[in-house]
């Protein structure tokens, strides 16, 4: 090869790996600039059954910041922006959230709103009877919103947002049935290590600082017995905490359960005048930094819960 055939074939090589790091960088912007349709929602329980579906496929925004009393948050201007430019906004229902029925009457029909309490089972407070899935109306306060902690409900939900991302995203639907299927299966598990971790218990009662365990004590044929109610930020009447404490002292209560994320003075008192012992047991209606840091899950923190329930309880 001569050197002018030298020359011009060196030209050609320069400019094509000139070009390529030219384009290159276009090309992975271009992919980086790709937006995911963004799902918001807002209990924890909603974001582990949401982002189990899709897995990477879409973005999972939660809304109430980690550590947060979930009955307690309101979102600011700026967590009401991003809902506003959400593809779907679900959230939990049955007067769970005071800000999201007003809030959804402002969205753009851009984003579609589920109520999810609209698709499980849900059991009326204390004083009414028990709710059909078929029924319409979810009045506040009727119902007790905790339902995640029947398993029976989180399998619906996962079935419900199979449904929705396949809708959302057609494209991704086999993944969506493949990623719901597995995680069905789980909760399936998990479901049958409740029903035999509590089946032979010599105490069935459940006594904690705030009714977030109806469901979960429904389920596994417990006594549920609250200090509070269905609210985290009510106060408690001297003659329940009296009453408790002699509920706790003709059973032999061995343990008094309550909530990181709610005052524990109350819990901590009826312990100490009956000889009880104060444990943290977790609803799941929000977690804490710690505990995403170390890859809790509903999963695992239901089998925590489990452990707990069955020491408290002198379970064989």
């Amino acid at each position: 090869m001569d050197t002018k055939r030298l020359i011009v074939f060196g030209g050609i090589i320069a400019a094509i790996v000139i070009g390529m790091s030219f384009f290159s960088p276009k090309l992975q912007m271009k992919q980086e600039s790709i937006k995911l349709p963004v799902v918001s929602v807002s209990t924890f329980s909603l974001y582990e059954v949401a982002h189990a579906v899709a897995g990477e496929s879409l973005e999972i925004h939660p809304i109430i910041p980690l550590g947060t009393d979930a009955h307690m948050f309101s979102p600011n201007p700026k967590q009401v922006a991003g809902i506003t430019e959400s593809a779907l906004f679900i959230y939990n229902g049955a007067g769970f959230e005071t800000w999201a029925e007003n809030l959804k009457q402002t969205l753009p029909k851009t984003t579609q709103v589920i109520d999810m309490s609209q698709h499980v089972a849900l059991i009326k407070s204390e004083g009414h009877g028990d709710h059909d899935q078929g029924e319409e109306h979810h009045h506040e306060g009727m119902y007790d919103p905790h339902y995640w902690l029947d398993i029976d409900n989180m399998i619906k939900m996962t079935q419900m947002l199979d449904r929705e991302f396949s809708k959302l995203s057609p494209v991704n639907a086999e993944l969506y049935h493949g990623n719901a299927a597995a995680y069905i299966g789980k909760l399936q598990k998990l479901k049958s290590e409740y029903a035999a971790g509590l089946a032979e218990c010599k105490n069935r009662t459940l006594i904690t600082n705030h009714d977030a365990f109806g469901y979960l004590a429904k389920a596994n044929h417990l006594e549920n017995v609250s200090v509070i109610g269905l609210s985290s930020d009510e106060q408690p009447s001297a003659k329940n905490i009296a009453d408790i404490i002699s509920l706790v002292k003709e059973h032999g209560v061995k343990t008094i359960f309550f909530e990181e994320f709610i005052n524990d003075n109350v819990s901590q008192t009826i312990a100490r005048e009956t000889g009880a012992k104060a444990q943290s047991l977790q609803p799941l209606e929000n977690i804490s930094e710690d505990e995403l840091k170390s890859h809790q899950t509903y999963l695992t923190i239901m089998d925590e819960n489990l452990k707990k329930l069955r020491e408290a309880m002198e379970c064989r």
